[in-house]
């Protein structure tokens, strides 16, 4: 199938009500809807724990099992979000020739840091997902709070040996607008309601606070124009990574924004940023090493 890029006096009206619609709840939904079509196969609501937020979609490929395995972890601010909104994004990965999944995790006021970065681990280690790894690769991917939750599981070995795993499970991560770096420690409410009140154990969510040699090669994107995590985060998190001499390579894109960064993943909305195109481009080299 061809997917026609919008002319450019189409562009504007296009954005306009799509990135309208994505700060409702419903806009997700529409994506969903515009990337609803062939090239892919999913299996819905797959538990991977005992708690109904324990569940997990997977996307693959029509007529294969798909190249390597990607876990995408939604943001959300850690107190909102569902793995139904993104289908855009396995649908989209799926169709390059990934397997995604896509996991659901608890939130607060239902529970606080570390559960959610915990229940990701829980996944990782579940039948469902081990059944798909077998000798393929694993990539780990985030956007805004995701992305950090998907951070820690990669590099704080803590997460995955409590599940009897190793942290070399994971062969690379990609951040989107991440927070990696700066808004903890803090006393403000909006951060202690869900990180406690003890800046010790606030300053270990914050994934540049586990950056070791052994690392996986990382992705980080952000946008230059994101006002909701500025990309001081993704600068501060390269220096990391650079000094500790762990692969990485940084993207900032001119425009996308917050959540448009991920809204680009979707159609029609590739014109945003091209956030898909470098993500493949990076997994790609990831599956081909040996």
């Amino acid at each position: 199938m061809t997917i026609m890029t919008p002319p450019p006096f189409v562009r504007p009206l296009i954005l306009a009500t799509l990135m309208a619609l994505l700060t409702a709840c419903s806009g997700t939904s529409i994506l969903n809807v515009l990337n609803n079509a062939e090239g892919y196969r999913s299996q819905h609501n797959v538990a991977y724990g005992a708690h109904e937020r324990q569940k997990l979609d997977i996307y693959q490929p029509a007529a294969e099992t798909g190249q390597c395995v990607v876990m995408f972890v939604y943001g959300g601010s850690w107190e909102e979000g569902s793995k139904q909104d993104y289908g855009f994004v396995g649908a989209a990965l799926a169709r390059r020739g990934y397997s995604v999944i896509i996991p659901d995790y608890r939130l607060y006021p239902q529970v606080t840091y570390p559960v959610f970065v915990e229940d990701i681990a829980l996944a990782l280690a579940s039948a469902p997902v081990q059944q798909r790894l077998r000798s393929r690769k694993l990539v780990m991917m985030g956007h805004s709070a995701g992305a950090m939750i998907a951070g820690l599981v990669s590099y704080n070995p803590d997460y995955l040996q409590a599940r009897g795993l190793s942290r070399d499970m994971i062969d690379a991560y990609v951040t989107l607008a991440g927070p990696h770096d700066y808004f903890l420690p803090t006393d403000k409410h909006r951060w202690t309601r869900i990180f406690g009140e003890d800046q010790d154990q606030q300053i270990k969510a914050l994934t540049v606070n586990h950056i070791h040699p052994d690392n996986p090669p990382t992705l980080i994107i952000h946008a230059k124009n994101d006002e909701t995590v500025t990309p001081k985060s993704a600068h501060s998190l390269a220096e990391n990574l650079s000094q500790a001499g762990v692969p990485s390579t940084k993207l900032i894109y001119d425009s996308g924004g917050h959540v448009g960064l991920a809204a680009a993943m979707g159609r029609p909305l590739g014109f945003l940023a091209p956030t898909l195109d470098d993500v493949d481009a990076f997994m790609q080299d990831i599956c081909r090493q040996d």
